[in-house]
């Protein structure tokens, strides 16, 4: 039975549905698809953690889907939309749903709105802040590579250097070194380190010198080299290892990068990546300590 709020939860036989209707629109489509994918996976690991997806009233005839998931005062949601009418319909249901209390979470994060998306939800967000300092808005380029190529990567690991899983240990170290961190963005990164994977390159003594993300969206992120370690490969080491471990889970990747940033969009066009879609990222002021 459908609830009276203008978000319902969705099945697990409508989230397939849901799937099954992103799938064709790769690669525009692909940050939803696995964003959700992931959510799906978390649930069953976690089945205390607050997540969800959920579409308007009318279902999966109304064209949208929302989903997100909710841990340590941070709200983490994206929305997308396959008809022209979900547009409408997520940002009326979005304005109307009582399932949230938006002042009570300290971070929002709204990662991978399709321009579109980002239009039709502008009075939400006007709404979802309108009780703190304005949000922070970055404009992204997202790339991709379907599964069948990452895993033809060929990770060349240094004879003085080993490639290894990354642990709680590390947690602090990579929250340090991360430019979107927060008092609470450290345990997210050991969140992932249990739902997801990270793996790192360690020099002989055991300092960890690189690493990347499979991700909370579903994607490659947080890669890093620390800045003294730098134009020796080590990026490219754990990007493609991670990449081929994805692949090899049989998950296409994307990833996304910041605007602008010309260095980081060459690197992963030599690696084969391809144009998927413009992203707009919303998102809390965030703190430094």
């Amino acid at each position: 039975m459908r609830s009276s709020d203008a978000l319902n939860m969705m099945s697990d036989s409508e989230i397939k549905k849901v799937l099954g209707y992103l799938r064709p629109l790769f690669p525009k489509s692909i940050n939803a698809y696995y964003f959700i994918d992931n959510l799906v996976k978390w649930k069953k690991k976690i089945p205390e953690m607050d997540i969800a997806v959920l579409t308007p009233k009318g279902g999966l005839k109304s064209g949208a889907v929302f989903f997100y998931f909710i841990t340590n005062n941070q709200m983490i949601f994206s929305a997308y939309a396959w008809c022209k009418e979900g547009f409408q319909a997520i940002k009326n249901s979005l304005l109307q749903t009582k399932r949230f209390a938006w002042a009570d979470y300290k971070y929002i994060k709204m990662p991978y709105l399709t321009e579109e998306m980002y239009s039709a939800l502008e009075p939400v967000i006007s709404k979802i802040f309108s009780a703190g300092p304005p949000p922070i808005i970055s404009i992204g380029v997202g790339y991709w590579l379907p599964a069948n190529e990452v895993i033809k990567f060929n990770v060349k690991v240094p004879e003085e250097m080993r490639l290894d899983k990354l642990e709680k240990e590390h947690a602090e170290k990579i929250n340090c070194n991360w430019l979107l961190r927060n008092e609470n963005s450290e345990k997210l990164i050991e969140m992932m380190m249990r739902v997801n994977f990270g793996r790192g390159l360690f020099k002989s003594n055991g300092e960890l010198v690189a690493w990347a993300f499979y991700w909370y969206y579903g994607a490659l992120g947080v890669v890093h080299t620390v800045e003294n370690e730098r134009r020796q490969g080590y990026g490219k080491i754990v990007v493609q290892a991670v990449c081929k471990e994805m692949g090899l889970l049989g998950l296409d990747v994307h990833l996304n990068i910041a605007e602008e940033n010309t260095v980081s969009e060459a690197f992963f066009k030599d690696l084969g990546f391809r144009h998927a879609n413009n992203y707009i990222f919303v998102f809390s002021p965030l703190t430094s300590e």
